[in-house]
């Protein structure tokens, strides 16, 4: 339809189909067809057959108008396309479970913020399942869950992994030691995170089998349900940095690990990726020169 516009505007301007067919490459009654063909799509005659000037029905003024408003905006976009884009500005919606929202994304979204100011970032904490069910309806751009799994609608990017520790109160029989053996595990009290639990993907292969004693959908509410003592917990050691540094948790590695929680960024498959996004994503899996507290 769109070059069907275009000839009927030249044939307005020129006020002649044949000059109109010179500029499109066509004979004057391939024009002709064209104009036709509008006609019968659009319902109505645009033009007064059987005069010398080319007269314009109501609605062919009314097509003019906007036609050639159409065209000009047609032709910006062209040339837009055409030019490199180098500024990065827009929207950016970004979904990412609990515990990486919290306490991975506040070292990068500064950095993007700063670098990219003109972005209007959207950060929004989400399930690991409904990430997965935001990211493949396209209301988010980005997402951000732990253990990632294939799907065929979605591209998984390695972000980081994430070491996974034992957190006990600081008067726990253990709270002196380093580390502890897996087995020594197995009929503990835990405290399980419901939303984001590593404890199932590290006893899964074993036959080692812990107690739950209480179990909590916010990782906050699990570590100081910890401290009080009502159990143990395995966390990303990401998530307890400040309470060990405060002496209010003990953290142990575990034998035959390191043990580690993988993170995956989510983007859909044959969706073009925003510059946003983009900049964004490559910010995420470039390492930053930080130190990583040990203990």
């Amino acid at each position: 339809m769109l070059r069907s516009l275009r000839i009927f505007c030249d044939v307005v301007q020129t006020q002649s189909f044949a000059e109109a067919a010179r500029r499109n490459y066509l004979t004057p009654s391939a024009v002709s067809q064209h104009l036709k063909a509008l006609e019968v799509q659009l319902g109505h005659r645009l033009i007064e057959r059987g005069r010398r000037q080319v007269r314009l029905t109501r609605a062919g003024a009314l097509l003019l108008e906007a036609g050639q408003d159409i065209l000009e905006r047609y032709k910006q976009f062209e040339n837009t396309l055409k030019q490199p884009m180098t500024e990065v500005t827009g929207q950016l919606r970004v979904g990412s479970i609990y515990t990486v929202g919290l306490y991975e994304l506040p070292r990068y979204t500064p950095i993007f913020l700063k670098r990219y100011p003109k972005v209007d970032l959207f950060l929004t904490y989400l399930k690991s399942v409904e990430i997965y069910e935001a990211v493949l309806a396209d209301r988010i751009e980005v997402g951000i869950v732990d253990y990632p799994k294939p799907h065929p609608q979605l591209t998984i990017l390695p972000f980081r992994k994430e070491r996974v520790v034992l957190i006990v109160p600081p008067k726990h029989p253990w709270a002196a030691k380093k580390r502890v053996r897996l087995a020594q595990l197995h009929g503990q009290p835990f405290i399980i995170p419901q939303a984001e639990f590593p404890v199932d993907e590290i006893l899964r292969k074993t036959n080692i089998r812990v107690k739950v004693a209480h179990a909590f959908d916010n990782i906050e509410i699990t570590k100081r349900a910890v401290e009080v003592g009502l159990g143990l917990a395995l966390v990303p050691y990401v998530t307890v940095v400040d309470e060990i540094q405060r002496g209010r948790l003990k953290a142990l590695n575990l034998t035959g690990g390191p043990f580690e929680r993988p993170i995956g960024i989510l983007i859909r498959k044959r969706a073009e990726v925003s510059l946003p996004a983009q900049k964004f994503i490559d910010l995420l899996i470039t390492p930053l020169k930080t130190h990583t507290p040990h203990f």
